[in-house]
């Protein structure tokens, strides 16, 4: 048996992933502490996982208040005019606490599994430590290749490419980045630290890296380091597969809905998009199931949508997809997943750099279609429901990911770091 620290936090796509990952290392008999916001231990009380807290709040209660500015900033610069919230409000001010959980857990852990912007800080007290860590990426399209640009930018060839990719390595980008308050923290503990450090590289590991993405939703690119692989998308959530009566009752009343999702930034930064999708809905004669990520834009849908439709603030997604005729959502990365092992065609409505990568991957397999501005909404979601090619290649696609299994291929990669109990592991 081996002790594993899981550390994610932020969006629920950048949590929910982790979790069959942490419950399938525990019931290969490793004891696994989950280091996340305490917003999220409630859901994951039935898990067999152990919770601690992250040190800070960084989780949808706080990301919620800064909705405007995810709507504004979210696609610029290739995701970079995000650092300053993520790195500058929610992560650099913070470094003590953010260091200080994961670190007390580390001190008797023999591996750290990592979402990649937490590993930045989980790594430092890997590396004091003496502790390997595998990091789990989220966002494959962020790995420095010449075949591509970073996310949302475009592409135009591999000489300006690679260029792309250094100017977000070099100094120049090293306000952006808040490079310097990293630099100062490890200085503070000790950790040498190059000059060409950058939050680029150091959000991957130097041990393990797997992407939770399937090779059959994208190949890898000739030029990504060694030690990255695609293990595969992880299945399921924090939900245990259950439906609330009232949902069963919904869904049980009338046709199977389209699901309307927009997950933790999309809902607080577009939340106009529910109504929009409500009325254009109307008009076709087809029911919605509105899943709005908090109380009050729940109370705010409910207010003004007609009473055919049904309004949550959460549903799992998992065992509500089999039941669902298309989804609505904004391609944030596990419920992009989901959508897609389920076999659902799908429209894209994304206000982050790694959402627009998603629409455009899905259009490009001919799974889904990218809403680029909510003028094209109407005659997306209209296409959605009546292009028989958009489900049927929806379907096969989803046949081919629910044939692989992610969660068990991650868990795999992750053993394999460990080391063997003969040359020493804890007990």
């Amino acid at each position: 048996m081996a002790r594993i620290v899981v550390h994610p936090m932020a969006h629920r796509g950048d949590v929910y992933p982790y979790v069959p990952i942490a419950s399938e290392l525990c019931r290969r008999g490793h004891e696994v502490t989950y280091v996340v916001p305490r917003e999220f231990h409630p859901t994951f009380v039935g898990e067999p996982f152990r919770c601690v807290h992250s040190g800070t709040d960084f989780s949808p209660v706080e990301l919620d208040q800064h909705g405007a500015y995810i709507a504004r900033w979210g696609n610029k610069l290739g995701g970079g005019a995000l650092l300053p919230l993520y790195f500058g409000r929610f992560t650099v001010p913070h470094l003590d606490a953010l260091f200080e959980a994961v670190d007390a857990e580390l001190a008797h852990a023999d591996l750290l599994v990592s979402h990649p912007a937490a590993s930045i800080v989980g790594s430092m007290s890997c590396e004091l430590r003496g502790v390997p860590w595998v990091v789990g990426d989220l966002f494959p399209m962020l790995v420095p290749t010449a075949t591509a640009p970073p996310a949302g930018m475009p592409n135009l060839g591999s000489t300006i490419n690679r260029a792309t990719w250094s100017a977000g390595r070099s100094r120049l980008a090293a306000p952006l980045t808040c490079r310097s308050g990293f630099v100062e923290f490890r200085d503070r503990l000790g950790l040498a630290t190059p000059r060409s450090w950058n939050v680029i590289d150091a959000r991957l590991s130097p041990h393990r890296n797997i992407a939770l993405t399937s090779p059959h939703y994208i190949g890898p690119a000739p030029d990504w380091p060694d030690g990255y692989d695609l293990v595969g998308f992880t299945r399921n959530g924090p939900d245990g597969g259950r439906l609330g009566d009232d949902v069963l009752e919904f869904l049980a009343a009338g046709s199977p809905p389209v699901i309307v999702t927009l997950g933790t930034s999309g809902a607080s930064a577009k939340p106009e998009i529910f109504e929009a999708v409500a009325l254009i809905l109307d008009e076709i004669g087809a029911r919605g199931l509105f899943l709005t990520s908090n109380a009050a834009i729940t109370e705010r849908v409910r207010s003004m949508v007609r009473p055919e439709h049904g309004v949550w603030q959460f549903v799992p997604l998992a065992p509500l997809l089999p039941h669902a005729r298309a989804v609505v959502h904004s391609g944030a990365h596990g419920t992009n997943a989901l959508v897609l092992e389920a076999g659902l065609p799908s429209v894209i409505a994304p206000c982050m750099f790694d959402q627009r990568w998603h629409a455009q991957r899905q259009e490009l397999l001919g799974t889904g279609i990218w809403a680029r501005h909510r003028r094209h909404l109407s005659k997306a979601i209209h296409r959605l429901l009546t292009d028989r090619s958009l489900a049927e290649q929806a379907a096969r696609i989803g046949d081919k990911l629910r044939a692989e299994d992610g969660t068990s291929a991650a868990c795999d990669a992750i053993e394999a770091v460990l080391p063997l109990p003969s040359s020493g592991l804890r007990q």
